[in-house]
């Protein structure tokens, strides 16, 4: 089951985060051509939590370096897919320039609380993925009535549905906390807490942008009176 678009429409947001996917594909560049460059630009710039249990500062770079690698092309096509779902209308919403310069730094929460977890690891930590699941929060708590159409592949059969995007993130968020509890990052090698932890600072910094920004809930009813009639 895989998102591939959403319910909200409006001018703009497409052009900005299709240059971003064109920057994380060229950043994934050297190592679909060289696997060996490619660990090797993983280790300078990839999340190690050893590394940055010794030295913090000399290592902070990664939180944000790190988001723009990833470990093969279906890494790379998961991450940008959810991008292009989940992040366009965040975009039109905040703007092209304040969204892709914070975009490094939000999966930064979700990296500090796998290294808060697994401080001695040296598997170094890379993708958007903690990145996209901020965005995914944030969605959720501005945009729960929109609808996500989603492609469901059973037996063999494929069939595309829609369903609220509150019902969805909701599944997806609660899939990634279960996995995290139980362990599952140790047997399938993926950072569930990089995921929740970006996931639960969407949330938290959508709902106080709502509260603390004066005009957020006129900013907010005018952009979705818009993109829900188109």
């Amino acid at each position: 089951m895989f998102p591939f678009s959403d319910s909200l429409r409006g001018m703009g947001g497409a052009a900005g985060i299709l240059a971003l996917i064109i920057v994380i594909c060229l950043a994934h560049t050297p190592a679909f051509l060289d696997p060996a460059l490619g660990n090797q630009i993983v280790r300078e710039f990839g999340f190690v939590p050893l590394a940055f249990s010794i030295a913090p500062w000399a290592n902070i770079y990664k939180l944000a370096t790190s988001v723009f690698l990833h470990g093969d092309i279906f890494h790379v096509a998961g991450n940008c897919l959810f991008l292009w779902v989940f992040g366009r209308s965040l975009l039109r919403l905040f703007g092209a320039i304040p969204f892709l310069v914070a975009f490094p730094l939000l999966g930064a929460i979700g990296l500090l609380l796998h290294w808060v977890i697994h401080p001695q690891s040296t598997v170094p930590v890379i993708g958007a993925s903690g990145a996209v699941a901020t965005l995914m929060g944030a969605y959720l708590a501005l945009f729960p009535r929109s609808r996500i159409k989603i492609f469901i592949l059973l037996g063999g059969f494929g069939a595309p549905l829609s369903a609220p995007a509150w019902v969805f993130l909701l599944y997806w968020g609660g899939f990634e906390l279960l996995s995290l509890l139980g362990g599952a990052g140790d047997v399938d090698r993926v950072a569930y807490a990089v995921h929740v932890g970006g996931f639960i600072a969407g949330v938290m910094a959508a709902i106080i942008w709502k509260v603390a920004y004066p005009f957020a809930e006129e900013t907010l009813s005018e952009f979705t009176s818009v993109a829900f009639k188109n």
